[in-house]
């Protein structure tokens, strides 16, 4: 039986490196906890962002079916912000049958990111 942990790093793959660091970078208000010539990191709680120069392996801009959606408190102002930094809002914002609240954002670089904001109790 597969025993599986927390999602410990999320990778982005990116063709330009600098203006994708930079622009994580602005948008998180953090500088990298790493930085290679390949890639750079960011410690977004007890997860890790990595910034990843694409390869023959991976290609930015190709959207599959897998979206990381990180925790937030206010999914609308979140996306706001995004827009604002020059993300667009992919799929919702909306709220879902759960009650929770939900935004996926393509990045300027082509990567897909979610948003997910709990379920307000009454």
């Amino acid at each position: 039986m597969l025993s599986l942990g927390a999602v410990t790093n999320v990778f982005y793959f990116v063709d330009d490196l600098d203006a994708a660091t930079q622009w994580y970078g602005a948008l998180l208000g953090a500088e990298p906890v790493e930085r290679q010539p390949q890639l750079a990191t960011f410690s977004i709680g007890s997860t890790r962002l990595t910034l990843h120069r694409g390869d023959e392996f991976n290609r930015p801009a190709e959207l599959a079916g897998t979206v990381a959606y990180w925790g937030v408190d206010d999914v609308d102002a979140v996306v706001a912000d995004c827009v604002a930094a020059g993300a667009v809002a992919h799929r919702g914002p909306k709220t879902i049958f759960t009650g929770e609240r939900l935004c996926q954002l393509l990045d300027p670089f082509g990567n897909l990111f979610g948003v997910r904001q709990a379920a307000r109790l009454s």
